[in-house]
């Protein structure tokens, strides 16, 4: 990879991770429901173009919808918006790739070598040590959804991963287009004072709201996909293990987070295992891509 383009994977994860930071602003000001909703309507307004699919992909574009717009964003700033320290639930993220490949067995038949099991393990391990850490006790219901949110995160790409050749952003806008609504109509049912929010809201409110929406899914994605037209998978991907990175350092700097013993353990675990999986995944991808062209 050029140095250019290593530039370009290095400020896309810092876009990533600091959208951890950005969230916890922006939900000061909005409940998680309302604030989900409204950030993918402003998606859905920004990507309408890209709705245009054909027919057959409608059904499982808006099964993805579901899945990844009212089951994965939710959970995710559900839990932002019930952490006290953001630092641990960015770390406690990165659970989406083991969850990945435990459902990848169980939906697809997949099979795990015995290196994917252990950094399985690995990473478990550390989630458990951040779980368990006493200065986490207070995060517990916020971990809880970030979990959730793994889970829902991995199921969805498992269902992408389904999907014929689609543009991203056709992925994404489908997205948005399905939840805005259905994120809106149950913040009215759920959460109460929607005027009130937008009359007493901030231009900082808003704009940590657009931030996570534009500079998050369209720029960062953007770039991202950029780079996987150049450069293989298992190249790319092992550089997301610094948007958790980013994302501590942003909450010591600016939500006065407190970086524990624990987390730093527990987060370890979960990045060492984390990045064994990707580096097992790397060594086996090229035997397929053989196996594939003969």
């Amino acid at each position: 990879m050029t140095l250019w383009h290593t530039v370009i994977v290095v400020l896309i994860n810092l876009l990533w991770g600091s959208m951890f930071i950005a969230a916890a602003i922006g939900l000061r000001e909005f409940p998680p429901i309302f604030f989900t909703g409204i950030r993918f309507g402003l998606l859905a307004v920004l990507l309408f173009y890209f709705l245009r699919v054909p027919q057959r992909l409608i059904g499982p574009l808006f099964k993805i919808g579901l899945v990844m717009g009212v089951g994965m964003y939710l959970t995710l700033y559900l839990s932002i918006s019930l952490a006290e320290n953001t630092a641990s639930i960015a770390v406690f993220s990165k659970l989406e790739v083991p969850f990945a490949l435990l459902l990848g067995v169980i939906l697809l038949n997949e099979r795990m070598g015995a290196a994917q099991i252990t950094g399985v393990c690995i990473a478990m391990a550390g989630a458990v040590i951040i779980t368990f850490d006493p200065a986490a006790f207070s995060d517990l219901p916020a971990l809880f959804w970030m979990a959730v949110s793994c889970g829902f995160s991995a199921y969805g790409f498992i269902q992408i991963r389904r999907l014929e050749k689609v543009h991203p952003f056709s992925i994404v806008a489908w997205i948005s287009v399905v939840s805005a609504p259905a994120l809106l109509g149950t913040s009215m049912i759920f959460e109460d004072n929607h005027l009130e929010v937008i009359q007493a809201s901030t231009w900082s409110g808003w704009l940590a709201l657009s931030y996570t929406a534009i500079m998050g899914s369209v720029i960062a994605n953007s770039g991202l996909y950029f780079l996987l037209e150049r450069y293989p998978v298992n190249l790319v991907t092992p550089f997301s293990l610094l948007s958790p990175i980013f994302a501590v350092i942003g909450g010591i700097l600016f939500l006065d987070d407190v970086l524990t013993v624990g987390l730093i353990i527990g987060g370890s675990l979960i990045l060492c295992g984390v990045t064994w999986i990707n580096r097992r995944a790397a060594i086996l991808t090229p035997k397929r891509a053989s196996s594939r062209s003969e």
